[in-house]
């Protein structure tokens, strides 16, 4: 049998979407073309002649893989190094002077919604350039949390192309990372060993700590339909310690989403309590 593009029904699109919204919390209500253009290779792949039948087997399928095929192809993967740098300044010029000297506790930070690595590598980085400075004088790790298994292993190898390598200061090309060669480089193993990856629905209460200083939630929000942005947003207020911040994308607010959290300044928001601001 040859497949070309097989067209998505509007009954078969009322049985994937809401699928995916409530387990996974995407809203893909008004992407039934998105659906359509990405997953019709995945009826060519189990040969079967219309998305009833895909859907049917991936609802049987028991070890899950092709449900994380599908999450894979229906979710964006795009990040880079240093992506909204306004965020990196906010971190170490305002954040890390109110941790003070007395403190001793590690610092912890979540990367929600990481992609494939490049953010939480670049907080690793820039930590480590504060740590080295004395303006942090406590250990940090830093825990990334994706849908996408494949771009969790992307970030697990921390592997990377010419376009990011750019983007790497100068000082950080030779201290953290190899050489480029052969069209990529890695992210030295000392910086790896910092940044903790799992595979995660962020609807979910993430792992140890329970509690983290700052959570970094950037360009996530804008895939949630209003009532799974409150209960995302529910879920990070939650996990963050009093005193601690949410850092949203610029493109993003909580306008209109009830929470506890103070607004700071554009896409960044504090939880009352702890240190003061």
């Amino acid at each position: 049998m040859e497949y070309g593009m097989i067209h998505l029904t509007d009954a078969e699109f009322q049985i994937i979407y809401p699928h995916i919204r409530e387990r996974y919390g995407l809203n893909l209500e008004k992407k039934k073309y998105l659906i359509e253009s990405k997953l019709w290779i995945e009826l060519a792949r189990y040969r079967v002649g219309s998305y009833t039948e895909y859907w049917q087997m991936l609802r049987a399928d028991a070890t899950g893989t092709m449900e994380r095929r599908m999450l894979d192809l229906l979710t964006t993967h795009y990040t880079y190094f240093c992506r909204e740098s306004q965020h990196f300044d906010f971190l170490k010029d305002r954040i890390l002077p109110q941790l003070g000297r007395a403190r001793t506790a590690p610092l912890h930070i979540w990367c929600a919604g990481c992609a494939t690595g490049q953010e939480c590598y670049t907080l690793a980085m820039l930590l480590l350039d504060c740590q080295t400075a004395g303006t942090l004088r406590v250990p940090f790790h830093i825990f990334g949390a994706d849908l996408s298994d494949t771009a969790i292993a992307a970030a697990r190898k921390g592997a990377y192309g010419s376009a990011d390598y750019a983007r790497l200061p100068r000082a950080w090309q030779c201290h953290y990372a190899t050489p480029f060669q052969n069209g990529e480089f890695q992210v030295l193993p000392q910086i790896k060993a910092l940044v903790t990856f799992r595979q995660q629905n962020l609807l979910d209460r993430p792992a140890l700590p329970e509690r983290f200083d700052v959570i970094f939630c950037r360009n996530v929000l804008i895939y949630f339909s209003e009532k799974e942005r409150a209960q995302l947003l529910g879920r990070l207020t939650q996990v963050l310690r009093p005193g601690g911040y949410l850092l949203i994308g610029h493109t993003e607010s909580l306008i209109g989403i009830q929470t506890a959290l103070t607004y700071v300044q554009p896409a960044v928001y504090r939880k009352p309590g702890g240190a003061a601001a």
